[in-house]
């Protein structure tokens, strides 16, 4: 729990071999990178793993926390994943948990963004700070990670007096920050609204698949079969169509005021699905089936992803039945 110095994380990080520590034969290399990398690193630059980062928060890879308030979005992607594709589907978590902060990583390379900045797409926008790890790991390492404790440490982080205020201040340009602040405010709330007033159907759900590749896609169609399959043995289980997915969930008792769980979701446009942890964990499913739950790799991949992420929804639901 105690933070690594910035000599002790370069050695860390010189000493993770890829191919053996990252990706070899895993299926989530995700996982590997948010553990072995990301964690690590926020926590040198002074964020609490226990206090202060929240994991898989409303499907989202890491939150962090401060004074109870989502301060930061972290989102890992995979090792070969391009950082900046989809980056607009972050703009929409950044207004979902209306929190300007955005920073993301393959484990190769890592970025931070303002949506105070970019506020209407990001696709286009400049991070306040970019870096690889290559770089952190080279001879201008101790710079690299002195710059990003400047912009993200905990300690600075957008203090009046900061590099990451004073950065933001002078790209705004006529705006202030304040100003730029409560225009987000105001487009996080309208977002809301929106979100609230729209509810996919199975024919949305399809349409937001075409943008995808026909593996994605196929995955994706496989598990909501699966979901629906899913009703036929359980009577408790419903599916909810909301604004951005579709959700398998479980009435715990049979009156009307029961607890809903929110068990499995799939996000068709951003091509992620969730398993809702806090409703499993209410429910009588083996540690051994929550843990692969915990560490299945978020982001829709291929078939077999999809057959893999099929037969531990299909299992855990099996173990309501013998245990619920």
């Amino acid at each position: 729990m105690i933070a690594m110095s910035f000599q002790r994380l370069r050695s860390h990080l010189k000493s993770i071999h890829v191919e053996d520590h990252i990706i070899a034969g895993r299926k989530g290399n995700k996982e590997n990178i948010k553990s072995k990398i990301i964690v690590p690193i926020l926590q040198t630059i002074g964020w609490n793993l226990l206090r202060e980062m929240d994991f898989d928060h409303q499907g989202l890879d890491i939150v962090l926390f401060k004074d109870g308030n989502p301060t930061l979005i972290v989102e890992v992607k995979s090792w070969n994943d391009i950082l900046e594709e989809d980056i607009n589907q972050y703009l929409e978590y950044s207004f979902r948990l209306n929190c300007p902060w955005i920073f993301l990583s393959t484990g190769q390379q890592m970025a931070l963004y303002c949506t105070l900045l970019n506020q209407q797409d990001l696709s286009e926008a400049e991070p306040v700070i970019k870096f690889t790890l290559e770089e952190l790991t080279g001879s201008n390492g101790n710079k690299i990670l002195n710059e990003l404790d400047r912009m993200m440490g905990k300690k600075h982080f957008f203090k009046k007096n900061s590099a990451l205020y004073a950065y933001v201040a002078e790209r705004l340009a006529d705006q202030s920050i304040e100003e730029a602040q409560i225009e987000f405010v105001k487009s996080a709330s309208q977002h809301v609204r929106d979100d609230r007033t729209r509810q996919l159907t199975v024919e949305t759900f399809l349409a937001q698949l075409r943008h995808h590749s026909r593996q994605v896609s196929g995955a994706l169609v496989y598990l909501h079969s699966k979901m629906v399959n899913a009703l036929k043995h359980n009577n408790r289980l419903h599916l909810r169509y909301r604004n951005k997915g579709v959700g398998l969930e479980y009435d715990t008792v049979d009156t009307p005021e029961g607890e809903t769980l929110s068990l499995f979701d799939i996000y068709p446009e951003s091509a992620r699905i969730t398993f809702g942890q806090d409703g499993w964990k209410k429910l009588n499913i083996t540690a051994t089936t929550f843990d692969e739950m915990t560490n299945v790799p978020r982001k829709a991949q291929s078939f077999t992803w999809a057959r893999e992420v099929g037969t531990l929804l299909d299992r855990a639901i099996r173990e309501i039945n013998m245990f619920g």
